[in-house]
């Protein structure tokens, strides 16, 4: 038995603007989450770094 598509049921009751709004919506947060991401996570590897330099 195949499951019903839900993002095709929720978007018929959105206008291909909203449509448009909610996509581009979720994009940018998406890409703002991963841009977080990526930026604690070099962060965190220099100040694991620095001590290491300190000591030589």
């Amino acid at each position: 038995m195949a499951l019903p598509n839900l993002w095709k049921i929720y978007a018929s009751f959105r206008s291909p603007e909203e449509e448009r709004q909610y996509s581009r919506s979720a994009f940018f947060k998406f890409t703002g989450y991963m841009l977080s991401c990526i930026v604690i996570t070099i962060l965190a590897s220099r100040s694991t770094m620095k001590p290491k330099l300190l000591t030589q």
